[in-house]
């Protein structure tokens, strides 16, 4: 008998009495068994099981993939401001319009900016 068949036995065995066994237990075992085949894989069985996980949802991604990118480009249309109105004379207009206190227009910075303002028009 080689070693192949002796683990076939074995298994066989412990698959036979797995069924005498409550089901809370027969989970637990379940559960640490796989946790101790994840402890012992190495990187390149990591990265196989995840080449074959993308290719069995290959459909998936191809639908995921563009739909997400819609979704995205939705919300940037939607929540990013628009272009706003930097046309200076409407600048000056909504500032002229506005109530400001008596003491900006005699400022003298205020009035340095309408010199200003009023050079680049020309």
């Amino acid at each position: 008998m080689n070693e192949d068949d002796l683990a076939r036995r074995i298994i066989n065995r412990l698959d036979q009495s797995l069924t005498e066994l409550p089901a809370d237990i027969v989970r637990q075992l379940a559960d640490t068994r796989k946790h101790a085949l994840r402890a012992h894989m190495s990187p390149m069985t990591w990265r196989i099981q995840l080449a074959e996980w993308i290719g069995g949802h290959r459909i998936m991604l191809r639908v995921a993939l563009p739909t997400l990118f819609l979704l995205v480009a939705a919300g940037a249309v939607f929540f990013l401001p628009g272009p706003r109105n930097q046309e200076p004379f409407a600048v000056e207009a909504a500032l002229l319009a506005d109530e400001l206190p008596i003491h900006a227009y005699t400022d003298p910075g205020f009035d340095a900016w309408l010199r200003h303002t009023s050079q680049e028009r020309d």
